[in-house]
């Protein structure tokens, strides 16, 4: 999907079920953080019940890990070219040329060190895609990442109603 695994001295690899339960850990710690901070974006993590889900993207082989010098796990997303049941009610059926991104997060041992916006940009320059996009999407009231996207040079979509809360969509164009 990549035309390198290679970021900064780390490198990116598709994830294994053996990464399962650190992936699984680093959500935890960071919808723990966000609820901490008052940003409700991935409180659902907390009940345990999307780790099937969370399992079932490794096993697809949508889920990658930025692996540092030492082999340890500090960041972790998902990224596809296929639309997910998610996508498709977000999204509608697109065959268009696009790749869809969920789940990005950092180790807490890495924060304020820019991996997350350095790591997607490395996505950006890096993607097998030629003439399409990337789209995500993230919970509407939340600013703080709202904003990230927008800093980062994906352009706002707009919002949509997935069962009373409102998501916005951003897209980024490649090639």
């Amino acid at each position: 999907m990549f035309k390198t695994e290679e970021f900064s001295s780390n490198i990116i690899r598709q994830a294994t079920n053996e990464d399962s339960e650190q992936i699984i850990k680093m959500l935890m710690d960071a919808a723990s953080w966000l609820k901490e901070n008052g940003i409700d974006q991935w409180s659902y993590l907390h009940s345990g019940k999307e780790n099937h889900e969370i399992e079932s993207a490794i096993l697809k082989g949508t889920t990658f890990v930025v692996e540092d010098v030492t082999g340890k796990l500090i960041a972790s997303f998902n990224l596809s070219s296929e639309q997910n049941d998610w996508d498709f009610e977000l999204w509608g059926n697109n065959d268009d040329q696009s790749a869809y991104l969920h789940r990005v997060v950092v180790a807490r041992d890495q924060h304020n060190k820019q991996l997350g916006k350095d790591l997607v940009a490395w996505m950006i320059d890096n993607i097998n895609l030629t003439n399409g996009s990337i789209r995500l999407d993230c919970v509407g009231h939340n600013q703080i990442l709202n904003r990230f996207y927008k800093d980062i040079g994906f352009r706002f979509i707009g919002l949509h109603d997935m069962g009373g809360t409102l998501f916005a969509k951003y897209e980024r164009t490649i090639g």
